[in-house]
């Protein structure tokens, strides 16, 4: 990772000079934890978490002169691929809320079934998409909550709020498969 010297003179470069070479770097060091993170999100769907990166990165490199000073080139790429995400998800299931889908195919879990080694990893696919993104940011990428409000666009209480339902659905998701 980057510090914040790097990057911010990364994007100087970026803009002053219009340096190629200086945001191939920026996504050299993001590209592994932006690809994790949208992986995650497409419930492993590498195909499609590969195009969500590469949109993420073409629409970041388009608009980087209207990055702030304030926010992290991080926070920002992040929040470019979380809003991909929700678009490419609205797009391809406009009737069902974003939620909606992922909670109707969690309310009959199968009951006394055993999960390989991957339990949490499996439980963490079963969440509702928002609660999904926000205990990876959380919990694998290491966001704090005031950043992940800026990616998610959600207010700091109702990022906490979902993270604290992540933690009990998947404690309830985790407990019926106790071997």
């Amino acid at each position: 990772m980057l510090t914040r010297l790097q990057e911010l003179s990364l994007i100087a470069r970026c803009i002053a000079a219009d340096d190629r070479q200086a945001f191939g770097l920026l996504v050299e060091a993001y590209s592994d934890p932006l690809r994790r993170f949208v992986l995650s999100l497409t419930k492993g769907d590498v195909a499609l978490a590969d195009d969500l990166a590469q949109d993420t990165f073409l629409k970041a490199y388009l608009s980087i002169r209207t990055l702030n000073g304030i926010t992290r080139f991080r926070t920002w790429l992040f929040r470019i691929a979380y809003n991909e995400f929700i678009t490419h998800t609205r797009r391809s299931r406009p009737a069902a809320s974003l939620d909606e889908a992922a909670q109707a195919a969690d309310d009959d879990p199968e009951t006394g079934a055993t999960i390989p080694d991957s339990t949490l990893a499996e439980a963490i696919m079963r969440l509702p998409d928002t609660q999904r993104a926000i205990v990876q940011l959380f919990y694998f990428e290491e966001f704090p909550i005031s950043r992940i409000s800026t990616i998610t666009g959600l207010p700091q209480g109702t990022v906490k709020s979902y993270l604290s339902r992540a933690r009990a659905r998947l404690a309830l998701l985790l407990e019926k498969y106790r071997y």
